[in-house]
């Protein structure tokens, strides 16, 4: 069996004159990818490979799990995870190595959302918000073979389940 768990990277910050790929995460952002991160935790989920974009945001929160999740190898940063078509994401989860069982990817909108709906063939809109983070299984023990029909939504968590708005 195979487990990704898409990340959209946390709530973020724009300082003024900062590039987008530079844009570090926000104070909220912090607490709710920490609180989040803490739920996998608690489970004693640890994945095989954590995969980010090279994006600052991304990659505070992929170190914010790393740490929760005592994760003790290096993040595999990849380009194809910033802004790239949703054919690169999956193409990229496809060539994971098979020895992976479990693989984390913290990437940005509207790649992510876009990836839960073409996993599950949904014609209508998804949000997924930020540090939201949807798990999928694949009975196979194959990435190659990740895909629609293949996976299964497991569980779905975003960080407004914690606050009271």
């Amino acid at each position: 069996m195979k487990t990704v768990i898409l990340c959209r990277h946390a709530k973020s910050d724009w300082p003024e004159m900062t590039a987008d790929i530079d844009r570090p995460l926000k104070e909220r952002g912090k607490e709710d990818a920490a609180y989040l991160a803490g739920l996998l935790a608690d489970q004693q989920f640890v994945p095989d490979l954590i995969i980010s974009s090279p994006a600052r945001r991304a990659q505070e929160t992929a170190e914010i799990y790393r740490s929760k999740l005592g994760y003790s190898k290096e993040i595999r940063t990849v380009r194809s995870v910033y802004y790239e078509e949703l054919g690169s994401l999956i193409q990229m989860i496809q060539g994971v190595e098979d020895e992976v069982s479990s693989l984390m990817v913290f990437g940005h909108n509207p790649t992510m959302e876009n990836a839960v709906r073409y996993l599950l063939q949904m014609d209508t809109p998804f949000d997924m918000p930020t540090c939201g983070m949807a798990c999928f299984e694949s009975l196979s023990n194959q990435w190659k073979s990740f895909g629609p029909r293949q996976v299964y939504l497991r569980w779905l968590l975003i960080p407004r389940l914690k606050r009271k708005d």
